[in-house]
């Protein structure tokens, strides 16, 4: 499953924050209504599961208290906040979401045998568990690795040496999140050339972190 924000027409949220990041109550509550939507973005996902969202929105924050204070703003990758919790934060929610699946999914099946139910049930739960991981475009995981990788980060300069100007133009904006749409009217190009830009930058980057073995 791409890091990507499962509401039709909006974009992740930015977490916008500047320098050190201190978990204040100030801090954290201007962050809260950023956690909220990841948090109800993923309880939304299919399969919907609205009876865990608080559950969810109590992890989010959890993860930004825990995880906030680690970013480095002035680390050589230049990387913004918002780049470096967000996938944190999905990436935490998206896994207590499919351990409630695989938890729903047993007890299920202890219902069934106990009630001697026919089998329909526990597939399709198991199906909704494998339907979090689908992967929703060709390049997407790996575009995930370069935001969540530290090494890549490390590396990133080296790597970028690999691409064109407008090559690294699109990688901007990919790390900004914005979508093929918003690319093609930020840098004048038709959604098509966009995509084959990304397409290029993933199979650049990629070849290139394979040099460096910071890719499979």
């Amino acid at each position: 499953m791409k890091l990507r924000c499962q509401l039709k027409g909006v974009k992740c949220p930015r977490y916008k924050h500047h320098g050190v990041f201190y978990p204040d109550d100030k801090t954290i509550k201007r962050l809260l209504p950023d956690v909220h939507r990841c948090a109800d973005c993923i309880a939304r996902a299919s399969p919907q599961r609205w009876d865990i969202q608080e559950d969810l929105q109590q992890t989010a924050v959890l993860v930004l208290i825990e995880k906030g204070p680690r970013f480095n703003p002035t680390h050589p990758s230049r990387a913004s906040f918002g780049t470096f919790i967000r996938p944190r934060i999905c990436g935490t929610l998206m896994d207590a979401k499919s351990r409630e699946l695989t938890r729903s999914s047993r007890e299920s099946s202890n219902f069934e045998e106990e009630w001697n139910l026919p089998e329909t049930t526990v597939p399709k739960i198991n199906r909704d568990i494998s339907s979090l991981w689908n992967t929703q475009e060709p390049y997407a995981e790996f575009e995930d690795e370069l935001v969540r990788d530290i090494s890549f980060q490390d590396a990133l300069p080296e790597l970028l040496k690999t691409l064109t100007p407008r090559e690294r133009e699109v990688f901007t904006c990919l790390r900004d999140d914005q979508r093929n749409c918003e690319i093609a009217e930020a840098l004048n190009l038709t959604e098509s050339r966009v995509s084959q830009l990304v397409t290029q930058v993933t199979q650049k980057l990629r070849k290139a972190g394979q040099r460096l073995d910071l890719a499979e």
